[in-house]
């Protein structure tokens, strides 16, 4: 029966083993040479076996310590695990998250997935920002934010963030006032809109929606008619219900269009462009509540 051996005497052992020299072992635990001697004796008392062969001119390992330095090693690489699991946990009940996100996310997506999140870790601290496309992927980058929701043509290229699709994608197409004339087609293309006002997110905030959207009309044989800017998806829908113009964007929950007076119309060769949503975020960042965000989301299968 082992009654003294402990992960002291297995540190100190692997520590001699590794530089097969006793001084230089003792300079690395900052302990004496005489002190480090007494240990690994007690150890190899404790065993029942001799760990080493040394002399005055060198030190090596025995068959039986060849055959503990391997387990030695994985025994404190399981407990050195272990502990930071522990205290990742411990960090996870009492840590704080910040999420990033666009509109209308807020409205529909994240309320039911936070209110899961908060299950798992009732303790955290969570904070919302919410952003434009550009300024939240700089959030994201600058580690204002530790997660964002964001598009996929956004982040898909930067080599420090990791994302994943998730299932908030929506469809491109057109918002337009109920009274507008093309309310009541099923669907239309981009050369239909020729003629059209448009109303867009501004480029400062949304740069590569406003240049695919221009680039798609010039594709289609047209620049667009732009005649309003806004940083706000209220706004916009206000914009459209009071007949100022139309607006791209993707396709939202049905009580927005009930509540606004709005419809959505499908645009058929608008497929070029993509709305695919991801969550992203640093690939060096080590808060534990992204991985438990990440789970979560993946239980409730949003994760694609």
């Amino acid at each position: 029966m082992l009654n003294y051996l402990d992960l002291r005497h297995l540190r100190y052992f692997v520590t001699v083993a590794k530089h097969l020299n006793f001084s230089e072992a003792a300079k690395h635990l900052h302990i004496t040479q005489p002190s480090l001697g007494r240990q690994i004796a007690q150890l190899e008392q404790e065993v029942g076996a001799q760990l080493f062969i040394r002399n005055t001119r060198s030190v090596h390992l025995t068959k039986a310590g060849t055959s503990l330095m391997h387990d030695a090693e994985e025994i404190l690489l399981k407990i050195e695990l272990a502990i930071n699991r522990t205290r990742q946990i411990s960090f996870a009940d009492i840590g704080s998250l910040q999420i990033g996100f666009m509109s209308p996310l807020e409205k529909y997506d994240l309320p039911h997935l936070i209110k899961k999140f908060r299950q798992k870790s009732p303790d955290s601290d969570i904070n919302f920002l919410k952003f434009g496309a550009d300024p939240l992927n700089q959030a994201l980058e600058i580690g204002k934010i530790d997660i964002a929701f964001a598009m996929k043509q956004d982040v898909v290229h930067s080599s420090n963030i990791s994302w994943k699709l998730t299932s908030f994608s929506r469809t491109p197409g057109l918002i337009v006032a109920r009274d507008h004339k093309l309310s009541v087609r099923k669907s239309v293309n981009l050369s239909d809109l020729v003629h059209e006002h448009f109303i867009v997110f501004s480029h400062s905030e949304f740069p590569k929606s406003y240049d695919n959207l221009c680039e798609l009309c010039h594709a289609a044989g047209f620049s667009p008619n732009i005649v309003a800017h806004t940083l706000f998806l209220e706004t916009l829908l206000l914009m459209v219900e009071t007949g100022i113009g139309i607006a791209v964007h993707p396709e939202l929950t049905n009580d927005f269009f009930t509540n606004h007076n709005l419809c959505f119309v499908p645009i058929t060769d608008y497929d070029k462009y993509s709305y695919d949503s991801v969550i992203a975020w640093k690939k060096d960042n080590t808060n534990p509540l992204i991985s438990l965000f990440l789970e979560t989301m993946k239980e409730e299968n949003i994760l694609i």
